[in-house]
């Protein structure tokens, strides 16, 4: 054997045994742009609009319930299963497979919401279920009173120092299922099912109803089947005995706490100075958003702390679009209603992009204006964030922005007028164009947010 072709033997007995005998590391999935939540709207509906949403900067669209479900036409209806087995939630599985394949057709991948802590109530009877009337699962599958199978054991207490009653009890009148071999059959099957027509990755919903290691043992699957290409995240409502930490070490969670912040921040009389160093979860996955379908009090009859006018809530979400934390989720209603949040996902798109190519793009919101009303928010140098929630234009001649990143051009994307931030010879920074030559300082109307990119400065020169 030669000195050459023992070196070539010996460097590839190495290589091979780097390969089979060291773990391969798995990279986590890219976070979410932004999710666009095409709530209780048909699959074929969804399918042709789709790639507008692409177009928007949107990276994920998040789908209804798929399962077959309570045959009520109810928007809550799709968030009672009935068959894990059939997908019949917004439409049949050829129209979901349609779906998933005109999105990714546009790079827009597809979150499906599953439902697996409870089954139907199909009777209307918050106190007693059939519980033989659901494919598959037998009473031995549910909490239900050993003597009286069927009926509801207990009810939820979300403030007894405990979490015994929010994963055992029915939620409502809905059928607790207990995680037997056959129920983690049925439920990791519908999974299987989804994840092979092509999702990229699920919601949990009421996870906090369910137990941490079941919860972990489904995200174990899905990574596993998906080969850890799938985003995922869980519904965790924080209250006196569930908080964000019982649960985010598994995968990403509702930010609860940050909605309650910015509702308090928002409303009227609230403070948007409160929001320079926000209580939120301590997370940067963490699912973002001004409102959801649980906060509705016109859909919803137990609305978690509503607001009063929604348009406040439109003005919450251009903040969390804003920012370089989070992973934002809008609600299809008011991409359509508020004119800038679809501005705010393109802003947050480019942003990212920018961070990618090693900008800086860090989220800092400014002492510089001092108001209860009006909120400045730079990311880095690259691009800047007002949001104005007061009735009355927000106009000062002259803003002093030196502590800031901020200088150059920048171009508001929904208006497209420049502003430039310079140095004067004093070496502070001030706005000394705001869409003309002819002033300085900062003029935004009120109720309304405006979105800057960073842009050549000579287009500050026009």
């Amino acid at each position: 054997m030669t000195m050459h072709f023992q070196k070539f033997v010996i460097n590839r007995a190495v290589l091979l045994f780097t390969i089979f005998a060291c773990p391969v590391k798995t990279f986590a999935v890219e976070q979410p742009t932004a999710i666009f939540h095409a709530f209780n709207q048909h699959y074929s509906e969804i399918e042709k609009f789709v790639c507008k949403l692409a177009d928007q900067g949107y990276s994920h669209i998040q789908t209804p319930p798929t399962q077959k479900s309570n045959p009520s036409p109810e928007w809550w209806a799709r968030y009672q299963p009935v068959d894990y087995s059939v997908i019949a939630g917004r439409g049949s599985q050829d129209d979901l497979k349609k779906l998933i394949n005109q999105a990714h057709s546009c790079n827009i991948k597809v979150i499906a919401d599953v439902v697996f802590n409870h089954m139907a109530n199909l009777d209307g009877n918050d106190s007693f279920e059939n519980l033989t009337q659901f494919p598959g699962l037998s009473i031995k599958d549910f909490h239900t009173v050993p003597s009286n199978p069927g009926q509801k054991p207990c009810d939820i207490n979300y403030s007894d120092g405990n979490r015994n009653s929010e994963i055992n009890c029915w939620l409502g009148g809905l059928p607790d299922l207990i995680y037997t071999n056959n129920v983690k059959k049925i439920q990791k099957a519908h999974l299987k099912k989804l994840l092979d027509l092509g999702i990229d990755g699920f919601r949990f919903d009421a996870a906090k109803h369910m137990p941490a290691d079941v919860v972990n043992e489904y995200i174990k699957y899905i990574n596993k089947e998906s080969q850890s290409k799938t985003w995922n995240y869980l519904e965790v409502i924080t209250d006196s005995d569930t908080s964000a930490k019982d649960y985010n070490s598994i995968a990403a969670v509702t930010d609860f706490v940050l909605y309650n912040s910015l509702k308090n921040a928002f409303t009227f009389g609230g403070d948007l100075r409160s929001l320079r160093v926000p209580k939120a979860v301590d997370d940067p996955r963490s699912v973002t958003f001004g409102r959801n379908h649980d906060t509705i009090r016109e859909i919803n009859s137990s609305a978690i702390n509503p607001y009063s006018d929604r348009s406040d809530s439109y003005l919450a979400t251009a903040y969390v679009l804003a920012r370089e934390s989070g992973t934002p989720l809008v609600l299809n209603w008011d991409n359509a209603d508020a004119a800038f949040i679809p501005y705010g996902v393109k802003f947050r798109q480019i942003m990212r992009q920018r961070g990618k190519e090693g900008k800086n793009v860090k989220e800092n919101v400014l002492a510089a204006i001092d108001s209860p009303t009006v909120l400045l928010m730079e990311r880095g140098s690259e691009g800047f964030f007002v949001v104005n929630k007061g009735a009355s234009k927000f106009n000062v001649p002259a803003l002093d922005l030196t502590l800031t990143n901020l200088e150059g051009c920048y171009r508001e994307l929904r208006n497209n007028f420049t502003v430039a931030i310079e140095r004067r010879n004093n070496g502070k920074k001030f706005i000394t164009r705001w869409a003309t030559n002819n002033r300085g300082g900062m003029e935004v109307q009120g109720r309304d947010a405006l979105y800057f990119i960073r842009e050549p400065f000579n287009q500050c020169q026009v």
